[in-house]
């Protein structure tokens, strides 16, 4: 193992060797697309409970360096990027990239604005450090294999090297201390699914960890701070404490400078509000709604076909809190059939009780489909047929459903998404202003999203 570089060695020369200016234009207007995503899902999180428990921490602290979004002050960096990245996880309307399972904004966006903001840097290299830390996290996603996803929570244990990698390429680490950075990242990384059982508050607090750690890794790398080389594939690291299936090789696989395309250009927009898992489902009823001889009143029952992933995290038949409904294919697919959404305003305490949606809940089953399970994680496949009281079967498959790249949100669908994520909150007035600081964040000298 030591002729040869280690997988974070690897990465690191990576890193260290790309600039700013390697980047493809296309790839700089694609880190501005998630941006702009990331910052709508962060502002939301901020009505929220969960999100006013993490402001109310972040204001009993001292320190400068980064704003926290919701406070309009100041906090130090890895105080920021906990709560910026944890209030971007928690309305379930954050990106996702499907092969690594992996919900990348929430913690490398938040460890690289705070980072930004506190060292001056310039809007192109934020959004180049965006870039590389998706890299970095997806394709530790990708490797780390189907069983990891059973028990750990890919957004955090991934995620966190994401966020390490945009933190200390913004420092401008060297290759030593960029390995050392990314070994204690994978010494701090955690999430576990167990929140899901009881609809915790835990998921959001990954995210925001993940993003904390990843500032705190590259901060203490740059004081020499060491860290394990084979964090990943050594035989008491990452890959083998976690998962029966990894490919390690899979973490630098057609890696090298000069490449036109990176992961973040694969990664899909969340356009309902919970679980990705559920989305395409939630087109299928949609579309279903669509079709010749649908009936909203006669309909007696609904069976949805999917992979086991989904059926692990959303088979919840009676959830009782919103986050729970968000994690319930059933309430999902009742709700997209009965209201023709599955929006914001669709998963608060009022509206998950609904008896009408309740009603249709209790028609609903779920099956695993070994067809569709074999092309789970690369698409995430779904068919829904609803069966009528006359005995008719309409019948709904979905491949790909909105916001995946092949069929994504434009820019402008992309903006309204942002509008009315903001709407209720301290930002609407600003809304506009947001948009075109996003929209410009690549000419500007110094990172500066607020007044």
């Amino acid at each position: 193992m030591e002729g040869r570089p280690s997988l974070t060695e690897w990465l690191s020369t990576f890193l260290v060797a790309t600039k700013s200016t390697n980047l493809p234009s296309s790839v700089v207007d694609d880190a501005k697309y998630y941006t702009l995503d990331w910052l709508g899902s962060a502002i939301a999180g901020t009505l929220t409970e969960p999100g006013r428990m993490l402001l109310a921490h972040a204001r009993a602290q001292a320190g400068q360096g980064a704003t926290v979004i919701g406070l309009g002050e100041q906090r130090n960096a890895d105080l920021a990027a906990l709560t910026n990245g944890g209030l971007s996880h928690i309305v379930e309307m954050d990106d996702l990239d499907r092969a690594s399972v992996v919900h990348p904004a929430a913690p490398i966006i938040p460890a690289a604005l705070a980072v930004a903001e506190r060292e001056g840097a310039g809007g192109l290299d934020f959004l180049t450090a965006v870039v590389l830390g998706y890299e970095v996290a997806i394709r530790i996603g990708e490797a780390v294999g189907k069983t990891h996803y059973r028990i750990w929570h890919n957004t955090a244990t991934c995620g966190v090297f994401g966020a390490t990698a945009a933190a200390g390429w913004l420092l401008d680490l060297s290759e030593q201390q960029m390995t050392w950075a990314l070994g204690n990242a994978g010494t701090m990384s955690a999430g576990l699914w167990e929140f899901n059982a009881d609809g915790a508050m835990s998921k959001h607090l990954h995210a925001g960890r993940a993003a904390s750690s990843g500032v705190l890794a590259a901060d203490l790398a740059r004081q020499g701070f060491t860290g394990a080389r084979h964090i990943l594939e050594g035989e008491r690291g990452f890959f083998t404490a976690t998962s029966q299936d990894a490919e390690p090789e899979r973490v630098v696989e057609g890696l090298k400078q000069g490449m036109e395309t990176f992961k973040i250009s694969g990664v899909s927009i969340k356009p309902h509000a919970s679980c990705r898992h559920t989305h395409p489902a939630i087109d299928a009823a949609l579309a279903l709604r669509e079709q010749p001889g649908f009936a909203l009143d006669q309909i007696a029952q609904v069976k949805v076909e999917t992979y086991q992933a989904a059926l692990d995290l959303t088979d919840n038949p009676q959830p009782t809190t919103p986050y729970a409904a968000k994690f319930s294919l059933y309430y999902c697919v009742a709700c997209a059939l009965w209201r023709g959404s599955a929006g914001l305003s669709d998963f608060t305490p009022q509206a998950i009780v609904d008896k009408d949606v309740r009603h249709l809940m209790a028609k609903v089953s779920l099956v695993h489909n070994p067809e569709l399970e074999a092309r789970y994680p690369k698409e995430w496949p779904v068919q829904v047929t609803v069966t009528l009281t006359d005995g008719r079967a309409l019948t709904q498959p979905v491949d790909s459903p909105k916001g995946d790249p092949e069929n994504p949100l434009s820019w402008g669908e992309l903006e309204d998404k942002f509008h009315k994520m903001v709407v209720g909150t301290d930002y609407r007035g600003q809304a506009e202003a947001l948009v075109e600081r996003v929209r410009r964040l690549d000419e500007v000298e110094q990172v500066k999203l607020w007044d």
